[in-house]
């Protein structure tokens, strides 16, 4: 691992621009140009005011949930009752649910949908639910799915696939689901409530293990992943004054197929948790944003988890934002991380020395583990390397100044930048700041796999900084 903190030229800088960034969509390696200025939308900046199509409110409007009032917006749509934009207005509250805001392509146009809240700030409309991977299916319909024989067939069609499910994974375990292409959201929040109150051997929070249980029986230490907000393979998707709010996971962007990229915007927003609290394989800029490190019930976080594919050519990018922490004890040692390339559904890595006898890693179609010494890794994992720039922005104390990114499923930098290694596993990849350390990790192996993997010159940055300040 480098001890180098990688910092942009002024230079490469400028192709970080937002427009640069964010005009690029399709398969990686294929991308083709479709310019987008979020910032151009009158509404979202602030410039012009709408006329809601829909109302929802906890006494008096048109609807009291928000998914009933989306779910009607998809049905007149579908019914050619609309524009190519629908308003809904949320009207100060708590709307403890869950939302599905599906794609919505009526003949030949695209339908988008805008949620915003109408206080005067986001804290006072607030969509809420506790929710975590470690959910069943049957319990997740029993919880959420009350009215979903109401919703439209496109929103039911998830509510009933989730609830098939044994274990909700990741990306089912969300309170704000967004497979809408140009969706919008402004001035509001999205709470992911889950703590820690679903024990079980994979939670880290059995009974004395995660010390005693508060009023919402939750445990104090412990988590599974609860996310806040998930963009589902949807296109000029913009957040603006939003507050995503969880632990683990608040903020997940993929794409449907590995290695497509997608694109989202968040201005003014608030993001706040502790482990790989944004991540995801898609492009997301933020800027003007507030994240914010939670270190109230674990000694180490991650902001980002990025696994870009390496062929696209841009993953998360924060420009003028603060990164922020909540004086924990566990934040206020200055140990917390950046982030960490996740290396995403990995089962044997062909990365770093290991301790297993005759342990090897071929190139398959699948990433499996099942027998032992020998392993596979598909090519999507291999190249799902993670990209991330940070720019113009202040970072505080509480993240590791010497040594700002983490080994995935390695060691740890104290302070002072000092490596303390951690056992090798077989889920390994070390931090990799620009494409050459990729080669230089994995040349031999890549060409023992007879994989040729065209190599940069010079090399891209994955992981960098530029003008950046202590906070």
């Amino acid at each position: 691992m480098s001890d180098a903190r990688p910092q942009l030229s002024a230079a490469e800088a400028e192709t970080f621009h937002y427009l640069e960034v964010l005009k690029y969509t399709g398969r990686a390696g294929a991308e083709r140009v479709d310019p987008w200025d979020p910032k151009a939308d009158g509404f979202m900046s602030g410039n012009d005011k709408v006329r809601a199509d829909y109302t929802v409110a906890k006494e008096g409007g048109g609807y009291s949930s928000v998914q009933m009032a989306v779910s009607q917006a998809v049905r007149d749509a579908g019914a050619g009752k609309t524009g190519d934009r629908v308003y809904i207005a949320v009207r100060p509250g708590i709307y403890d649910e869950t939302v599905i805001v599906p794609r919505l392509i009526v003949g030949d146009r695209s339908v988008a949908i805008t949620l915003f809240g109408t206080g005067n700030a986001p804290q006072e409309t607030v969509i809420r639910a506790t929710i975590d991977q470690g959910m069943s299916g049957p319990d997740f319909l029993a919880t959420f799915g009350t009215a979903v024989d109401d919703y439209a067939p496109e929103i039911a069609e998830i509510y009933h696939a989730n609830a098939a499910l044994d274990r909700l994974s990741t990306e089912n375990a969300c309170v704000l689901r967004v497979e809408n292409d140009g969706f919008q959201a402004k001035n509001l929040s999205v709470r992911n409530a889950y703590n820690c109150d679903r024990a079980d051997k994979n939670a880290k929070c059995e009974d004395g293990k995660g010390g005693p249980k508060n009023a919402a029986g939750q445990f104090a230490k412990g988590w599974h992943q609860a996310v806040a907000t998930l963009v589902h393979n949807a296109d000029r998707v913009h957040f603006d004054h939003v507050r995503f709010s969880s632990f683990q996971d608040t903020l997940y962007f993929k794409g449907r197929v590995p290695g497509m990229t997608v694109r989202s915007y968040y201005s003014n927003c608030h993001v706040e948790g502790d482990i790989d609290f944004i991540f995801g394989r898609s492009t997301a800029y933020f800027e003007a944003c507030e994240i914010r490190s939670l270190g109230s019930r674990v000694d180490h976080t991650y902001v980002v988890a990025p696994s870009t594919n390496m062929h696209t050519r841009y993953g998360i990018v924060f420009n003028d934002c603060d990164f922020t922490h909540d004086d924990s004890e566990a934040a206020l040692a200055g140990t917390f991380s950046l982030g960490r390339q996740w290396f995403q559904t990995v089962r044997a890595s062909p990365y770093g020395i290991p301790n297993i006898e005759g342990y090897r890693t071929r190139l398959a179609e699948t990433s499996e583990f099942d027998h032992p010494p020998e392993g596979t890794i598909s090519l999507d994992v291999l190249e799902a390397v993670g990209k991330c720039v940070i720019l113009n922005s202040r970072i505080g104390k509480h993240i590791n100044q010497q040594a700002p990114w983490d080994d995935w499923s390695g060691g740890r930098r104290n302070a002072d930048g000092e490596f303390v290694p951690g056992e090798w596993n077989t889920r390994y990849r070390p931090v990799q700041y620009t494409s050459a350390d990729f080669f230089r990790y994995l040349g031999d192996w890549l060409k023992g796999e007879g994989l040729a993997l065209h190599e940069p010159h010079p090399a891209e940055p994955w992981l960098a900084e530029f003008d950046n300040r202590q906070a």
